[in-house]
């Protein structure tokens, strides 16, 4: 009986060394793109043209800094979703778009489309 304490015990001890020393070493891995597209439209006139154009009901904030800019879905209240396209500068008048979300919950995958969508017609492809 004292063995099988002591086994539980140690077990428990490991597992809690376990979640508390890799929550504490590890950085969260980024998310991958779930597609990627180059256009022949600067980064500022493509980031601005995504936020420009609702998506889904939500609505778009860039951030544009040198060379990246960020669009940010938000809700109508202005609640940040994890959910962006990111623009990056390839050369003059050129850029490449990812689309990133970290919503998994089945029912997001058609925003994926309307997200391409939405870039191909900013970048003059529609």
């Amino acid at each position: 009986m004292k063995s099988i304490r002591t086994l539980v015990a140690v077990l428990l001890a490991l597992s809690i060394a376990a979640c508390t020393t890799t929550g504490l070493t590890t950085k969260p891995q980024p998310t991958p793109p779930l597609w990627t597209s180059s256009y022949n439209v600067g980064y500022t006139v493509m980031a601005n043209c995504l936020a420009a154009q609702p998506i889904a009901g939500f609505a778009g904030v860039a951030q544009i800094e040198a060379n990246t800019a960020v669009v940010t879905l938000t809700l109508s209240d202005g609640t940040p979703m994890n959910i962006r396209f990111i623009v990056q500068r390839t050369g003059p008048g050129t850029s490449v778009v990812e689309w990133r979300r970290l919503l998994t919950v089945g029912g997001w995958e058609p925003i994926d489309g309307d997200a391409r969508n939405r870039a191909d017609t900013c970048g003059g492809l529609s």
